[in-house]
């Protein structure tokens, strides 16, 4: 696993023009500089604690003597030195960004690169690090370097996608419950709901609705227009068998019967034909629009008539159904399924590389029989 950056290996030179190569250069040096400021600051802590300097006047009593009494004592002029090195380098990099006009007006520079200003103050050792983050990743937005190879760098953006995640996950579930608690009152669901959500769709609606309904009445019917055809015959059957008119033209002698048969026969064709072509009509794109409007006006009068009796619970109902739907499928953590994901690929090639250390060591045994 790559966790340190190797100048000769990661860094690409080759998309440099002079300015930048230049630029680059002191980047490094300034890096270089800080990271060497902080490890003595570092050092300089400890050397403030008895047991560090009870160690190191024990393993080397001069040199330990000498940097108490010259540098440990005296290190706020240091200190001061490095202050005025960070400050001298802030201002001549305003002074160049000003020359390249880098920025729409010349003081965006100090609120843009604050962490440098700020930095350059003792005490100031957190904006030092933001600083050397900030570089690292200017090299990266250049492709002067490659931090993806960073071990460190993929943990880094992997704990800000959990956090990010995270966060607004919760602020979403946070709203759709305030949302939802809105509705539930009912202060907003009685009154503008349907208003603000359905009616600047009802046309929308209509015509998706109606082409539903068309689809399904070509489908479905095309199936079952033999079944209707026999529900026709028995209801028609049913309904002649009870009826006195038709027995009483079965009482006449000789044609009784097949007058009420054929009767029977015209009465059912009528009526199957009827509902036949009703059906096909439904299901006609000619009578789409017919369609189209008997269903916005259906809406019309289900969602916005004057009696609404019962509309106020169900819309509540509803509404509630699908902010919770939505709330379940936000609270899904997308993280732990690309975890997951990358945790079956790894050992997906772990098996292959297993498997193909079999075949060449069952392959050398072959050849050495």
């Amino acid at each position: 696993m790559r966790v340190f950056l190797n100048v000769k290996k990661h860094f690409n030179y080759d998309k440099l023009d002079k300015e930048e190569y230049k630029r680059l250069v002191r980047d490094i040096i300034i890096l270089n500089i800080i990271i060497f400021h902080l490890l003595w600051m570092t050092f300089n802590s400890l050397f403030a604690t008895e047991i560090v300097q009870h160690f190191l006047f024990a393993v080397a009593e001069i040199p330990a003597s000498w940097y108490k009494d010259y540098i440990f004592d005296n290190f706020y002029i240091i200190e001061i030195g490095f202050m005025v090195f960070y400050l001298t380098e802030f201002f001549t990099s305003w002074r160049e960004a000003y020359r390249k006009k880098a920025y729409a007006k010349w003081y965006f520079y100090p609120f843009l690169h604050f962490y440098d200003l700020i930095g350059s103050f003792p005490g100031m050792n957190f904006f030092r690090l933001l600083r050397i983050f900030a570089m690292l990743f200017r090299w990266h937005s250049h492709e002067v370097i490659n931090l993806e190879e960073l071990s460190v760098y993929r943990t880094i953006l992997h704990i800000k996608e959990i956090v990010v995640e995270e966060v607004s996950d919760a602020v979403v579930i946070n709203v759709l419950e305030g949302v939802k608690d809105e509705i539930k009152s009912g202060s907003y669901a009685n009154q503008q709901f349907m208003v603000d959500v359905v009616k600047p769709y009802q046309e929308n609606l209509s015509f998706w609705i109606s082409r539903k309904i068309m689809y399904a009445m070509q489908e479905a019917y095309a199936n079952k227009k033999g079944d209707l055809e026999n529900y026709v015959s028995v209801l028609i059957e049913d309904a002649v068998n009870e009826n006195e008119e038709i027995k009483d033209i079965k009482k006449v002698p000789v044609l009784g019967s097949y007058a009420s048969s054929r009767l029977e026969d015209a009465i059912s064709d009528i009526v199957f034909k009827v509902t036949n072509d009703l059906f096909e009509d439904i299901a006609s794109e000619k009578n789409e629009l017919i369609l189209k409007d008997v269903v916005y006006e259906m809406i019309e009068g289900i969602m916005f008539s004057k009696t609404k009796q019962g509309n106020e619970k169900l819309i509540q109902e509803l509404s509630s159904s699908v902010i919770d739907e939505v709330i379940s499928r936000v609270g899904v953590k997308q993280w732990q399924m690309r975890e997951k994901m990358w945790e079956d690929k790894q050992q997906k090639e772990l098996e292959e590389k297993r498997k193909q250390r079999e075949q060449i060591i069952q392959h050398n045994q072959n050849n050495e029989e």
